[in-house]
């Protein structure tokens, strides 16, 4: 199993309580935009399905967070049926995310997030990023991970984030 799977995997699952380990075919790959990761995806020993939903899960992080249409993004990406938030400040429901984001990207119009890396295994997709506010601003880490239904639609979403520090005590970058 490659570092980025032995780090990310254990961190992202404590940190938003998925259970499971990681599997040698999961994908952990430097991305920067979503068309990237469809591309690569089906080089790196992805099935079709999860291909597409790493896809899905950058565009909705992207549409929402680098273009600020929050709105657009969950009515193509978010299961209008089911959609089990973990963020505490964020409701249930396709339509709560919806507000939140769009409350999110008005109180902060520099906000956005550079991918970094994605790991994919089954119906789950974890995005780690860099999110900032302004282009001043030193940015949070960022893990996303969310769970798609057999349709391809995001029902389930965790996150994670960690504030970029001044220094470091092992000289190693956060993301």
């Amino acid at each position: 199993m490659n570092r980025t799977l032995r780090i990310a995997l254990p961190v992202a699952a404590a940190a938003l309580l998925i259970g499971g380990a990681a599997t040698q075919s999961a994908l952990a790959t430097s991305r920067t935009t979503p068309a990237a990761a469809s591309h690569a995806g089906h080089a790196s020993g992805l099935s079709a399905r999860e291909a597409k939903n790493t896809k899905a899960a950058l565009a909705l992080l992207d549409i929402t967070f680098n273009q600020h249409d929050p709105r657009k993004a969950a009515e193509k990406y978010i299961s209008a049926e089911t959609y089990i938030q973990h963020n505490p400040h964020f409701g249930n429901g396709r339509d709560a995310f919806i507000a939140g984001a769009t409350a999110w990207v008005q109180q902060n119009p520099g906000t956005s997030l550079d991918f970094k890396r994605t790991v994919t295994q089954g119906d789950l997709v974890v995005v780690q990023g860099l999110s900032k506010l302004s282009a001043g601003d030193r940015g949070t880490v960022e893990v996303d991970t969310f769970r798609f239904d057999r349709h391809g639609k995001i029902v389930e979403h965790w996150d994670a984030l960690q504030p970029v520090a001044e220094t470091s005590a092992n000289g190693n970058p956060q993301v």
